[in-house]
């Protein structure tokens, strides 16, 4: 089924890959897996549970206050599998709906249902409830068909939200649902993007957690950081909803949560200059003919390698762990103790 969905990609045509794109293509966050949020396709298609109508009541609330006669030309950056876009789209009738997401598998369901299409997946509940909900096959399908007369003012752009590929200003509306607590990228890097594709006047509206996911706590920002953050970089907060909701609850799963989800509207005051690139990788990787910077990550990474190796290259068949720890005891002049729970974890971690 996933394969039939990707068919119109042509992932099997042989192109020429740049280096660049090679590289990109295995740098991935962990959570942007091609099936990372298939989920996402039968909540916003399938469960009909009152999720996507709850998400919805938030921003509508928010969205009354707005005195602009039309939310113009509204780009949904990270939409997913459509939903959120598509019941904007009827609710406000923009003059353009332009939906952006990184996933080509969760754009390819969203384009085929909103045009009126039904598309048969099936579902693999985390927790089944019986031996019949296991894996589901669920036909997931619109409450209305947009359809091909729509097609000039309902589109779907497969690309990265982090870098968006669109002229300053080409937005009057921008919504961003389930996404800035995600992004491997700075907020303080993202909203300046987000700013420059907004006139002054234009309208920020987002939705969802801010359940920030970062290696470094500096970027995990509580709820008053982020607004504060927003209005520096050129916004004026202009409407807050705070709501319970549930999310992603199968019908079939014992498993489920809910989400305190915090949405808000936030209208351009003045344009901001962004800083430096907003290039997930850093410069001397992308530029080959820079030095590489030292930093103790380098140097820990290097000993960590290299003891692994060593303790691989050790392995003949017939040593033993005592035997291979006695040659690391001797390499590294440390206790057979220290030696001995180091090998044991780098031999346990090649056997997962």
């Amino acid at each position: 089924q996933v394969s039939d969905l990707l068919a119109p990609f042509d992932l099997d045509a042989d192109v020429m890959v740049p280096a660049m794109t090679e590289l990109l293509a295995d740098s991935l966050p962990r959570n942007q897996r091609l099936q990372s949020y298939a989920d996402n396709v039968f909540r916003d298609w399938s469960w009909n549970n009152g999720e996507n109508a709850a998400l919805m009541n938030g921003i509508e609330g928010l969205l009354a206050a707005d005195s602009r006669d039309s939310l113009g030309a509204v780009l949904t950056l990270g939409a997913g599998a459509g939903r959120l876009a598509y019941d904007a789209h009827l609710q406000f009738s923009p003059k353009l709906s332009v939906l952006l997401d990184l996933n080509p598998l969760l754009l390819s369901v969203g384009a085929r249902i909103i045009q009126g299409q039904k598309v048969s997946l099936y579902e693999f509940p985390i927790a089944p409830l019986d031996e019949d909900s296991g894996a589901v096959l669920q036909n997931c399908s619109a409450p209305k068909r947009l359809g091909l007369g729509t097609a000039d003012n309902f589109r779907f752009v497969l690309g990265d939200a982090t870098c968006p590929p669109f002229a300053n200003g080409s937005f009057d509306t921008v919504i961003t649902p389930w996404l800035i607590d995600i992004l491997p990228q700075d907020l303080r890097e993202f909203v300046p993007q987000l700013n420059r594709l907004l006139p002054v006047g234009g309208l920020w509206v987002n939705t969802g957690t801010l359940n920030f996911v970062h290696d470094d706590p500096c970027r995990q920002y509580s709820e008053k950081e982020t607004l504060e953050l927003v209005e520096e970089c050129g916004f004026e907060i202009v409407g807050i909803d705070h709501r319970t909701i549930s999310y992603l609850k199968s019908p079939h799963s014992a498993h489920g949560r809910s989400e305190r989800i915090t949405s808000f509207t936030a209208r351009k005051r003045r344009d901001v200059t962004q800083s430096g690139s907003s290039a997930l990788m850093p410069e001397w990787l992308r530029d080959t003919a820079l030095s590489v910077p030292m930093s103790p990550e380098t140097s820990i990474a290097s000993s960590s390698h290299l003891l692994t190796a060593q303790v691989l290259a050790a392995i003949d068949g017939k040593r033993s762990i005592d035997a291979i720890t006695k040659l690391v005891s001797r390499e590294y002049n440390l206790p057979i103790e220290e030696c001995s729970l180091a090998v044991r974890r780098i031999l346990l971690g090649i056997q997962k």
